[in-house]
């Protein structure tokens, strides 16, 4: 859950969701009523229309008959909850914070800036390439081959720091558009999980660089949205071959479609993590979906690992530390003033335990176990208790740390993985064929490799080789 963004020296500027003069057809979360229906009837599927249909069910805007058919007995259905980024009720359009659900429409004394479009060349830099959360949880390495889907408001796709494997959104959208942010919580959000530097290595860095991220857009440009898009978007995740769900949002509802789509993840060694939400718009309680025990669930501590004032606590301690129940805390991590990737190629600072879940999702990455589960459990191995003594419902288990590896003098650090290089120089790679020269290309890191040899010119192999004639090499090439 998102609380406030404030940007930092000259880029005090947001970029609007204004692309060449259109507004994104995502912009407003539209102003209509769903109802899950679990049934897998084509008959009341062609009866009552189709928005999203997944395993067991699916939503329909067909309201006034489908309850019309439950009070029959025909079907049962559930009202589709609304998910938000909602910030504290003190946030208000004119205290100098661009906030989720604020744009320069709605909000310019808050949100100006320029109306260009992002431009591919690098035209802003960070204040600190490694920002205090990502230093305090040991990341900016590793998650290679890890893919972790981020479902929130989508991303600045232009920004540089950013690089994405997949996109897709749930959200009825204009042509060419997908996953295009109006909002940039997803883009900050991103850049905590695995910002990468950039081509140019003069950007910021996330957990973990070396994993690849998959974006879905779930929520609109105001920073709200329905439940089933979420529902899909998770199922969608799962069968694209996610690693790891960080979802940056909450509702106070609970809804069978949103449990069963989180046990579907776990069920397919998904890990899923999500904000245990921030205090003010009479949100006082776990937001779901991390109150789910299926999902890790994050609260927000500030640069002294102190509990956030906004920060919003687990429900419950059920006194069994072994396990976690419905409404349990599981971890803290670093959500005061996070600075990260923001929209338009620049950066700002955010605060909410929004910025605070990115970084346990990214931990996951840089310490992939295997699966969803091992990782979990991995993490809480890791955990620095930074509150009260033990479990606590403020912190969970505490804060994961990654381990620092210390390689020998052979080996350098890998992501997190001590390895030899393959080679140092082009001596390391000779095969001690005079007939061959071997290359070594990046000598002495990670991508050290050893080229395939060429044959070179040698007199006396009873081959005439290139640039070899009689004259210079009788024993081998004809007159």
């Amino acid at each position: 859950m998102k609380k406030m963004y404030k940007f930092s020296g000259l880029f005090a500027l947001l970029l609007v969701f204004i692309l060449s003069g259109t507004v994104l057809a995502s912009g407003k979360k539209p102003s209509e009523e769903r109802l899950y229906v679990y049934s897998d009837s084509s008959v009341y599927k062609t009866m009552l229309g189709v928005k999203h249909e997944f395993k067991g069910a699916f939503s329909t805007k067909g309201v006034a008959r489908a309850k019309a058919l439950e009070k029959l007995g025909l079907i049962k259905t559930e009202k589709v909850e609304e998910f938000n980024i909602s910030a504290p009720p003190s946030s208000k359009c004119g205290d100098g914070y661009c906030q989720g659900f604020e744009s320069i429409l709605s909000c310019p004394s808050d949100c100006g800036g320029d109306e260009e479009d992002p431009v591919l060349t690098r035209e802003y830099y960070p204040s600190d390439q490694y920002p205090w959360g990502i230093e305090m949880v040991n990341g900016g390495s590793g998650g290679d081959n890890v893919v972790v889907a981020i479902l929130d408001t989508g991303i600045d796709k232009s920004h540089l720091d950013l690089k994405y494997i997949d996109c897709f959104e749930t959200l009825d959208n204009s042509v060419g558009m997908v996953c295009d942010a109006g909002n940039g919580h997803g883009t900050h959000v991103a850049g905590t999980v695995l910002a990468m530097g950039g081509d140019d290595g003069l950007g910021i860095y996330g957990v973990a660089p070396q994993a690849d991220l998959m974006v879905g857009k779930v929520l609109y440009d105001d920073g709200t949205g329905w439940g089933d898009d979420l529902v899909v978007a998770i199922y969608e995740a799962v069968d694209r071959g996610a690693n790891i769900i960080s979802m940056s949002l909450g509702s106070v509802v609970s809804t069978q479609a949103t449990q069963d789509a989180v046990r579907y993840a776990n069920d397919n060694d998904v890990l899923v993590i999500a904000a245990s939400g921030n205090y003010g718009d009479n949100i006082e309680t776990i937001n779901y979906p991390a109150a789910y025990k299926e999902v890790v669930a994050v609260g927000a501590i500030d640069a002294n690992k102190n509990v956030t004032s906004f920060s919003i606590p687990g429900s419950i301690d059920d006194q069994n530390d072994e396990i976690i129940s419905d409404g349990e805390i599981e971890f803290a991590a670093p959500g005061y003033n996070v600075y990260s990737t923001f929209l338009g190629g620049r950066y700002a600072y955010g605060s909410g335990t929004s910025m605070a879940t990115p970084h346990i999702s990214g931990l996951a990455a840089k310490l992939w176990q295997g699966n969803g589960s091992f990782t979990r459990s991995y993490l809480r191995d890791l955990a620095v208790d930074i509150s009260d003594t033990g479990y606590d419902i403020y912190t969970g288990y505490g804060m994961p740390v990654a381990p620092v590896f210390t390689c020998a003098d052979n080996e350098i650090n890998c992501g997190g993985v001590c390895k030899v290089p393959a080679c140092s120089s082009d001596l390391t790679c000779d095969d001690g064929d005079s007939a061959t020269i071997d290359t070594c290309v990046n000598p002495g890191t990670c991508e050290a490799s050893c080229q395939n040899s060429t044959q070179v010119a040698v007199c006396g192999n009873r081959t005439c080789d290139p640039g070899e004639t009689w004259s210079t090499c009788p024993r081998d090439c004809k007159k």
